[in-house]
């Protein structure tokens, strides 16, 4: 399994660490779908977050309520993985299984250009392993 991943959303790249010792599960089922490609959107009432739709329904794990920038979570009721980049107000507990450890800078760059109304394409692939 790996323990980065690669996102490259527009033009901007970053790498997400994954939270294996906290979310070992979901770390595993995104993983297994890499790679992914699909379309991103701009939250409209949450705050700095993107989110993009995955194909298949999984059980959270590692629950969180309050996300800060560079948390990569997924919500089960809605089958979406986020990515927060900046202020947020979460609309309930998902389960937090990354973390942007580089490019977060650029996130904000094309989060901005996304919330004005940009259609966004997201790839993730797989990095490092362990």
């Amino acid at each position: 399994m790996y323990r980065e991943v690669k996102i490259s959303i527009g033009d901007q790249i970053c790498t997400m660490r994954l939270l294996l010792d906290k979310a070992p599960r979901l770390c595993r089922s995104f993983t297994s779908l890499l790679p992914l490609t699909s379309f991103a959107l701009h939250a409209k009432f949450a705050g700095d977050e993107f989110y993009f739709m995955v194909p298949e329904l999984w059980e959270a794990e590692n629950i969180v309520s309050s996300v800060e920038p560079g948390d990569v979570a997924y919500y089960p009721d809605r089958q979406t993985v986020c990515i927060f980049y900046g202020q947020i107000v979460p609309f309930g507990a998902a389960g937090l299984f990354g973390k942007v450890v580089d490019g977060l800078d650029g996130l904000r760059v094309i989060g901005q250009r996304m919330w004005k109304g940009a259609f966004v394409q997201i790839h993730v692939e797989g990095g490092k392993k362990p």
